[in-house]
């Protein structure tokens, strides 16, 4: 038992060793803006979406998407009043990542009469399937009742083709 455990640990070593170095995952960075549609763009969010390839396959599949903004939510302490008026409706920005027609992962960030930093990754899991797409929503709700009360337009951003 004891010789077998050693030849199956020795063959593991020798098969690491022998193995060319680990491809490094590639990724690639595009900057997004998606606002509520409304005219006086009471939320709007930006930043840049870092989609991150490999390292196993060519194409690549996408494992998984940095995501890195802000969410800003009118009026801003510094807005004058004619900028925007309070409307004590607050914003809330979806991000919604794809493998084809199937929902993989979701993240949602919410502002009232301010700025809010996010930075989170959808997907790059184990069990996450190839990204496609990301899709973005800004949707403004009602503070006090259900939510949500209007969004903007969604915006699609397609996973970026590499090579």
């Amino acid at each position: 038992m004891r010789a077998t455990r050693f030849a199956v640990a020795a063959v593991a070593a020798l098969a690491i060793v022998a193995s060319p170095g680990a491809a490094q995952a590639a990724t690639i960075t595009t900057p997004f803006h998606a606002d509520s549609g409304d005219a006086c763009r009471y939320g709007a969010t930006d930043g840049t979406l870092g989609w991150q390839f490999g390292p196993t396959t060519s194409p690549l599949p996408v494992t998984g998407v940095a995501v890195k903004g802000k969410l800003t939510d009118r009026p801003l302490p510094a807005d004058s009043t004619i900028v925007c008026f309070d409307d004590h409706y607050n914003s809330s920005a979806t991000f919604v990542a794809y493998s084809g027609s199937v929902e993989v992962a979701r993240q949602t960030r919410t502002a009232n009469n301010g700025t809010v930093s996010f930075e989170f990754t959808l997907g790059n899991s184990t069990n996450t399937a190839s990204i496609s797409r990301v899709v973005i929503q800004v949707c403004r709700s009602p503070i006090i009742t259900l939510p949500p009360s209007y969004c903007g337009t969604a915006v699609t951003y397609l996973s970026p083709p590499i090579g």
